[in-house]
């Protein structure tokens, strides 16, 4: 990799560790705070709603901003997302605590958009060098996942948001060093985006990341409450999701071949296939480590395929004075509307019938995306 392209996998890193002590452990920290897996699926939300709203604000601010202040963005926001967590240090009601993490999430909601485009840009298309610098956001994420679990067996999961704070610190530093954004005339009009939305192709693809996100949803706010209540410690949850970010990191690395053979977009279609076969296999696993080590292998692919090709697809399909536009719709109707309300509706499934129920719906919803991702493939 070039200077540029060490610099991206660095904030990567960074960032990535937050999220492998965000998504694991707060549904543990917020269930220590006596929080029933209903207002969990509430509380855990915040981060995908403000992935709504934020994208599309630090989407249009990155692209009409002097190319030379878009690492500054970036750096100044994960700054006051520091600040917020701050407040998780304080005791908070139900809706006090909703509002934090909103504030918190509102200020991260931006970081991978705007950071993917810059990677984009840097990899020059080429998903060899894409892969390679996104795989060390795999390796942040482990490393956390990891140290996490060791960490909150010892001093306890109420630790979280100190640790989260000193992770945050990190991903501000990284941010320094991120590169420019190249030049190029803005789209002062939002006449290319909008000419985009028109195409069938972008509007099936943004409904099928709607539904893989809403597929998603109990994966990443209730497993880890789910494998606990499965009799696994904290440990093992932490490598539980390790070994779905080996698998994914793996992928990263070997994608290339794997993508020019079947082509972005036959690729990224299959990968709804195989996450309805992955949520499937955990909802009928009844919590046995074979079937759970299968599913968790095949993150592979729901994740690392489907992540891959979608940003490849964006980066194809979206002009390039509205890359950071591009992708802030995609993470708004993936990460933003379907995990927001995947968590909601997980939660509330979890309680009224079972948990087993809600990775079944996750199947349903995976495949529905099937369906989409298919049709819109062959647009």
């Amino acid at each position: 990799m070039n200077y540029a392209a060490r610099r991206v996998a660095a904030f990567f890193g960074s960032y990535f560790a937050y999220v492998g002590l965000f998504s694991p452990f707060l549904s543990l920290w917020l269930n220590g705070r006596g929080f029933s897996p209903a207002e969990i699926g509430v509380l855990v939300s915040p981060m995908q709603w403000a992935r709504v709203v934020g994208p599309p604000a630090w989407g249009y601010l990155a692209d009409h901003s002097p190319a030379s202040r878009v690492p500054q963005i970036i750096q100044w926001a994960a700054l006051a997302a520091l600040l917020s967590a701050s407040l998780l240090l304080l005791d908070w009601s139900f809706w006090g605590l909703f509002a934090v993490l909103c504030l918190m999430s509102f200020f991260l909601s931006g970081q991978v958009p705007i950071a993917e485009s810059l990677a984009m840009q840097t990899s020059r298309g080429d998903m060899g060098v894409y892969g390679r610098m996104r795989v060390w956001g795999s390796v942040g994420f482990i490393l956390a996942v990891m140290a996490g679990g060791l960490w909150f067996d010892w001093v306890g999961v109420e630790a979280l948001p100190a640790t989260m704070m000193l992770v945050l610190g990190l991903v501000a530093l990284t941010a320094l060093g991120l590169p420019a954004r190249e030049v190029h005339a803005p789209d002062l009009s939002g006449s290319g985006v909008r000419d985009m939305l028109r195409q069938p192709k972008v509007r099936g693809f943004l409904w099928a990341s709607f539904l893989m996100l809403l597929a998603h949803a109990p994966l990443y706010t209730l497993f880890s409450l789910w494998l606990e209540q499965n009799g696994y410690s904290r440990t093992q949850i932490g490598l539980f999701w390790t070994l779905g970010v080996l698998a994914e990191i793996l992928m990263f690395r070997i994608q290339r071949p794997l993508f020019e053979r079947f082509g972005l977009a036959r690729a990224w279609s299959s990968s709804y296939a195989i996450a309805a076969i992955r949520f499937g296999l955990i909802a009928i696993s009844a919590g046995n480590i074979w079937v759970l080590l299968v599913a968790q292998l095949l993150h592979a692919v729901t994740f690392g395929v489907h992540h891959s090709a979608s940003m490849a697809l964006v980066r194809e399909w979206f002009p390039q004075a509205a890359q950071a536009r591009g992708q802030a719709l995609y993470t708004m109707a993936s990460y933003g509307l379907g995990g927001s309300l995947g968590g909601i509706l997980a939660g509330w499934v979890w309680e009224s019938v079972s948990p087993q129920a809600s990775f079944g719906l996750a199947a349903a919803f995976a495949g529905l995306g099937w369906l989409v991702a298919r049709r819109a493939a062959r647009a």
